[in-house]
């Protein structure tokens, strides 16, 4: 491992706490050992693939080798690849599964060499606490995991990480991702042309545009059958249904303290409604330019909606404080009957969680206002195959051989290693009946699904990351092993059971996927990134939206005064560093047209 004279000067401080946490050795085959065994959990994987890999029924693609596909790889002592790798881990651990040594025996079967890999596995959470701290250093392993998206490209810029378009010679795969991405290749390269990691991918072979949260309102559907309601399919009918809980409320024929309850103070209530109303609750791609929603029109009209809820007692007052375990016994004890703000899987651990049996909830899509349309759902996902900018993996400029390193990567993302990680060995994990796979009885008889595909190794489980992460995720294995049904509603079908994702694109159309979805490739240098973040989640912009919003919900602040509305803006804008208006203006002038 060599020490990178980069631009920034790093403390002896900063070196301490990365020696201590995250990362071990460095792109020198295993001579920073010590360092190594100082981390969290370091394992090292000597064996060959005879003795190393799952016993598999699954023939091995001949024809997936680097030579096959014309790669010329340079000559490897005794034939061994030795690298460094760290990587994030989740729930459960993919060492030592059969996916994960069947992955080394394919991988080593397509490089041609022998693999002896030390691996360095540290818990999510404080993988992703230490990451720019390893970064800064310049120690940094052969490869490693990465949850800070573009915030490693000045690591590549000051030579800590290998540029990976000087290397395109050795990927296969990995272009069939960048082709189909929203923005295609522009998106997954930087302005001069550089990557230096390789993005996430997800692969979508259905075209499923569903999204995972704020797409659907939940309901109590045994309160609505009883009292011979239906789930508002419009905003008017969404006020009406809250006015007829209320009466009832009152006269004490509707078993509930209020009609309404937010999941969790993690989330404003006010996101569940912003898709309806045509702006979002931060920063966002309007279709024509860079907004930022909470200073719109839109934004304030939907908070006079929200007030006006408030006003009439609709309205759970802790909505702003409970926690996401308040949240949970307030949906379970009948303090509320409908929920607008929350993600795929509530209704069902809710449902899970109930005291009284009678109790049911249940989704709908979300409600229209007539003066917007169809409403906006957050998360829409991409048809085909595609890439998320926010994680991957990056690998160390200093790596003994670069070739083979790139070519390993890239190999993730071919469909046998896509579907052998998400799917797992056929007859093992899965069957196939006519064209369409199926996982086993064993997995899908378990108690718990995903936890028992997590045993196998399996990714789709979504708490397990098999090889190394962050490698794609094939949605239809996902929705069959970690997505559960929960009770739905719509016109035509009346009272079902479908799977969020799936519900979310069927009664949300194409209308629904949100611009903001499908943004143009916006190209800005590490200090733009760091203005632009200002306005982005977690930014000191919604940090102040959130504090001042509720203000206007619960009437402390007159949301129909200009002169109030007004200051609120001002305030706004006056939490950035630089000129608010002007970062918008950068974003909109870096944006790809």
């Amino acid at each position: 491992m060599k020490k990178k004279n980069g631009k920034r000067f790093v403390s002896i401080a900063l070196t301490g706490v990365m020696t201590l946490g995250l990362l071990g050795g460095c792109g020198n085959g295993g001579k920073n050992q010590k360092e190594a065994e100082t981390s969290k959990e370091t394992q090292t994987s000597n064996a060959s693939s005879s003795d190393q890999a799952a016993t598999s029924k699954d023939k091995l693609d001949a024809g997936a080798t680097a030579a096959s596909n014309g790669m010329k790889l340079p000559k490897l002592p005794d034939n061994t690849l030795k690298l460094e790798v760290s990587i994030a881990e989740y729930q459960q651990s993919s060492d030592d599964t059969m996916i994960q040594k069947e992955w080394q025996k394919r991988m080593e079967q397509y490089l041609g060499c022998k693999l002896d890999i030390t691996w360095t596995r540290t818990p999510a959470t404080d993988y992703s606490e230490n990451e720019l701290v390893v970064l800064q250093s310049g120690r940094v392993p052969d490869i490693a995991s990465v949850t800070k998206g573009v915030a490693v490209n000045e690591y590549g810029e000051d030579g800590t990480l290998l540029n990976l378009s000087d290397y395109t010679d050795y990927m296969v795969y990995y272009p069939d991702y960048m082709q189909d991405t929203n923005g295609g290749e522009d998106f997954a390269k930087n302005e001069d042309g550089s990557m230096y990691y390789f993005m996430d991918g997800f692969y979508n072979p259905d075209d499923i545009q569903g999204a995972q949260s704020f797409t659907a309102f939940a309901y109590r559907f045994d309160l609505l059958k009883e009292n011979g309601w239906e789930p508002p399919t419009t905003l008017d009918e969404y006020t009406n249904l809250c006015e007829n809980m209320q009466k009832k409320i009152d006269d004490g024929s509707l078993n509930l303290d209020y009609v309404m309850i937010n999941n969790t103070k993690d989330y404003p209530l006010y996101r569940g409604f912003v898709g309806i109303f045509h702006t979002w609750d931060c920063l966002y791609y309007n279709g024509k330019n860079w907004a930022y929603g909470p200073l719109e029109d839109n934004f304030r009209t939907m908070l006079q909606y929200l007030n006006g809820l408030y006003e009439k007692g609709y309205i759970d007052p802790e909505f702003a404080t409970a926690d996401f375990n308040q949240g949970q016994t307030k949906a379970t004890t009948n303090v509320g009957g409908i929920c607008p703000t929350l993600w795929a899987g509530s209704v069902a651990s809710w449902n899970n969680a109930k005291v009284d049996d009678k109790m049911e909830w249940g989704l709908a899509f979300l409600p229209e206002d007539a003066d917007y349309g169809t409403p906006w759902k957050w998360g829409s996902r991409q048809a085909g195959k595609s890439l998320n900018n926010g994680m991957g993996i990056y690998i160390s400029a200093d790596t003994e051989y670069p070739e083979y390193t790139v070519a390993m990567i890239d190999y993730q993302y071919s469909d046998q290693m896509v579907q052998l990680m998400n799917w797992g060995i056929e007859g093992e994990t899965y069957k196939i009946d006519g064209e369409k796979k199926e996982f086993s009885d064993e997995i899908m008889n378990a108690e718990a699904p995903a936890t028992k595909s997590a045993e196998y190794g399996l990714m789709s489980s979504s708490v397990c990351r098999t090889g190394i992460p962050f490698n794609p995720i094939d949605f239809n294995a996902m929705l069959d092993v970690a997505s559960l049904p929960e009770p739905w509603w719509n016109k035509t079908n009346n009272y079902y059971e479908g799977k969020y994702w799936v519900e979310s694109s069927v009664n949300g159309g194409e209308d629904s996927v949100a611009p903001y979805d499908r943004p143009p490739v916006t190209y800005l240098s590490a200090e733009e990134q760091t203005s632009k973040a200002q306005l982005s989640y977690g930014g000191t912009c919604e940090n102040r939206v959130k504090e001042l919003a509720h203000q206007f919900i619960i009437g402390e602040n007159d949301i129909n005064d200009d002169k109030a509305w007004e200051k609120y803006v001002k305030d706004v804008k006056s939490q950035t560093d630089d000129n608010f208006d002007d970062i918008l203006k950068m974003l909109d002038e870096k944006t790809v047209k």
